[in-house]
């Protein structure tokens, strides 16, 4: 039986994957402005800025939920 606790996941991280994540949603700003205000991606649309902004956020967080699952497969 699988059980799910967030607070074991939270505790399984580094503080690299904490700091790698603080970076990534500093970078996931910065690239969504870029693509849509200084590219006129999307004809410049804030609301455009905004999704992309979450969706390279929650990408990010999905891979570090899969990285925490595979280790736990692995046995780590």
């Amino acid at each position: 039986m699988f059980s799910f606790n967030i607070f074991s996941i939270l505790m399984n991280f580094t503080l690299i994957d904490y700091t790698a994540f603080g970076l990534w949603v500093l970078i996931s700003i910065f690239i969504s402005y870029v693509l849509i205000n200084r590219l006129k991606f999307f004809k410049g649309d804030k609301n455009v800025q905004k999704v992309l902004t979450w969706g390279l956020i929650l990408g990010h967080l999905l891979y570090l939920i899969w990285k925490y699952i595979f280790l736990k497969i692995l046995g780590n």
